[in-house]
């Protein structure tokens, strides 16, 4: 038996046309904007070059930055622990690399961002780059105390060198004073309770502030992930004269980032799979970020995520 389709009326016809005319357009356009906004951005004295990142993410570098590679293993990670939809917080937000990542990883969460730097002109012009992702962008400083914090442009590498990914550009200056905020109360605040109940993550990278701001974290706000700079300095007995510390040993800074989560109920991983514990503070054990997971979530983890190769969490949860 043959069916046959009900025709097309001319007034369904026509509205079919309009609507396809009428969404080829807005494709049209929001590609000439896309153009038009990185012509803008490419006009700026400090961006050297606008890169195409994977999920549609638009990345402007300085003229003085040289090429790095992104490391994707976050979102990796991320995909595994986080819930879709979440909000995520990233204090030391500088030029937005990991802010964008971070955005994604939340699918459809959104990042609030702080910066205290002068990274905060390049960290606006990626916002603007990448109007899909959902990004708030805070000026402020985090830390245990609000007020007025001096800040100063003033990094050098180990090799004596300042120059680094941050730029003076013509809205700011290489010495200002920024004001300071501590994190759940100006979350609260700001974004209301609703909103910080949903946020699953912190990331924190200010230079070796990291322990500051962990140990001003409200008894109510324990995001079941963070993610923490293991500050370079920290490896340092005598940084000035850059003598390392023995590698059997812990400086006081290193102690303090596995110190302070354990007293607020996370414990403490290497950043990358399998997921595994770090091993200790030891200069040895040195790795550039730390994962810090709270214990409930370690608890009931393995339920997800036992079966899955590249987790193994079985045998690293609480108690056993």
């Amino acid at each position: 038996m043959k069916t046959h389709l009900p025709r097309m009326g001319k007034f369904t016809k026509r509205i079919l046309i309009l609507t396809t005319t009428l969404v080829l357009c807005i494709i049209q356009l929001s590609k000439y904007q896309d153009s038009d906004v990185i012509s803008q951005v490419l006009s700026l004295e400090y961006v050297n070059s606008v890169d195409d990142w994977p999920y549609g993410i638009k990345f402007a570098r300085y003229s003085t930055e040289k090429d790095s590679p992104v490391d994707w293993k976050w979102l990796k990670i991320l995909d595994k622990l986080l819930i879709p939809g979440c909000n995520i917080v990233d204090i030391g937000a500088n030029d937005g690399d990991t802010a964008l990542i971070l955005a994604v990883a939340a699918k459809g969460g959104t990042v609030v961002a702080f910066e205290m730097g002068t990274a905060i002109d390049m960290l606006r012009v990626n916002k603007r780059l990448n109007a899909h992702l959902k990004i708030d962008i805070h000026h402020y400083a985090v830390s245990n105390t609000t007020g007025t914090v001096h800040y100063e442009n003033n990094k050098k590498n180990i090799f004596g060198d300042s120059s680094g990914t941050e730029e003076i550009t013509s809205n700011t200056s290489s010495q200002y004073e920024v004001s300071s905020v501590r994190l759940y109360p100006f979350l609260l605040e700001y974004y209301g309770k609703e909103f910080v109940d949903n946020i699953c993550m912190v990331k924190i990278d200010t230079e070796g502030h990291d322990a500051v701001i962990l140990s001003d974290m409200d008894p109510r706000f324990r995001p079941r992930v963070l993610w923490v700079e293991w500050f370079l300095r920290f490896m340092f007995y005598d940084w000035d004269n850059l003598v390392l510390e023995d590698e059997d040993e812990c400086t006081p800074g290193s102690k303090s980032l596995f110190d302070i989560p354990q007293s607020l109920g996370y414990q403490v991983f290497n950043p990358y799979f399998p997921l595994r514990k770090a091993p200790g503070c030891q200069t040895k054990h040195y790795i550039t970020d730390l994962l810090l997971l709270k214990n409930e979530f370690v608890k009931t983890i393995g339920n997800k995520l036992d079966n899955e190769p590249e987790i193994h969490l079985k045998w690293e949860r609480l108690g056993i």
